[in-house]
């Protein structure tokens, strides 16, 4: 089927804030970044309210917010800017990965979060995983130990599906919550989201594996709706930590009648969570093309923002909203309408 995506790029060159604008040109447009009017741009976004709300985050020495991970720590203000068009080569990101991999700067501050220590001793990546993501976000050298440390301990979680042909197999249902067992090995968000990231691993028959791999698991976990904890070593303590799913069934296909039920779900941030997961499936991760026909359909007929309930419009402007203020209709509809063009522009254009 044909879609008219290109009339939706220019009612956004029209419309939109300087963070979207530029996230067009250069993702779909392919406009190098180099151009004028690009870097121009490029200075409008760091003049934003919302860019600018996170770049106050940043400490003198290059640290951002608190600690390394949560919504008020370096990984959430560095992806924020990212999403909003802040380059990897600007000195606040720039700075902030030194600071990352500086261990005086780095100890000086919360380079850890609650738990992670326990992940990483059994073998699930925990504050390292959220280190080699940040530094994968910035194009890091994948030489850098922690960075292929965690790269190896991704593949060995991806290729461990292989091993399995149910969730019974790898994890264990407890009278409150469900469980990995012991040292077991199981693709979560973390090693899924480092791979799409890095470039090294991937080998032609790595690829092929990979492939495999993710429909198998797929297959596994695409009707299975529990949330899977980590339970830490004994010499961590008791309790548990996560969860640290991948969203395998965002990976399902989707019909209008799924689209709305995800909208309309009494938890207000699945609609944006579900798109923000639609959005960043790797393409050797897609199971099928049938959700981003839906999409780019229902761009076409110009009926998204009908759609939506007023609660999970909010949410999802907390998850993926780029526009710096919301007071006029036109600039909610360009947030949505970038986000639903972005999810389904590359797959759609192959």
């Amino acid at each position: 089927m044909e879609y008219n995506l290109n009339r939706h790029i220019d009612f956004l060159l029209e419309n939109a804030c300087a963070s979207i604008c530029y996230l067009v040109h250069r993702d779909m447009l392919k406009t190098p970044i180099d151009e004028p009017f690009m870097k121009e741009m490029q200075t409008e976004i760091l003049q934003q309210a919302n860019v600018q709300k996170h770049l106050a985050a940043q400490c003198s020495d290059g640290w951002f917010g608190k600690g390394i991970h949560g919504c008020e720590d370096m990984d959430c203000h560095i992806s924020s800017l990212l999403n909003c068009g802040v380059e990897v080569q600007s000195p606040y990101i720039q700075k902030a990965i030194t600071a990352l991999t500086t261990p005086e700067i780095a100890s000086q501050h919360q380079n850890w979060f609650i738990g992670g220590e326990a992940l990483d001793a059994e073998g699930r990546g925990g504050n390292h995983a959220i280190i080699a993501q940040i530094l994968s976000w910035a194009g890091y050298s994948e030489d850098y130990p922690i960075m292929a440390e965690q790269i190896n301990l991704a593949q060995e979680h991806l290729f461990a599906v292989f091993d399995y042909a149910s969730p019974d197999d790898f994890s264990v249902r407890m009278k409150n919550y469900r469980c990995y067992k012991p040292n077991a090995r199981f693709p979560g968000a973390n090693h899924i989201s480092l791979l799409n990231a890095t470039k090294g691993w991937r080998t032609g028959d790595n690829m092929e594996k990979a492939k495999a791999a993710v429909k198998h698991g797929y297959e596994l976990m695409k009707d299975f709706d529990e949330h899977i904890t980590c339970r830490k070593p004994k010499e961590f303590g008791n309790g548990v930590i996560g969860p640290f799913n991948y969203n395998w069934q965002a990976l399902k296909p989707v019909d209008e009648n799924d689209l709305r039920r995800i909208m309309e779900s009494s938890y207000n941030f699945q609609f944006g969570f579900w798109l923000g997961a639609v959005s960043g499936t790797p393409d050797w991760v897609r199971q099928s093309t049938q959700t981003y026909e839906l999409l780019a359909h229902i761009l076409d007929k110009d009926t998204f923002m009908d759609m939506i309930p007023e609660k999970a419009l909010k949410a999802f402007r907390q998850i993926m909203g780029r526009e710096p203020n919301w007071r006029k209709k036109t600039s909610v509809k360009c947030d949505v309408m970038f986000a639903v063009l972005n999810a389904c522009w590359s797959v759609l254009n192959e």
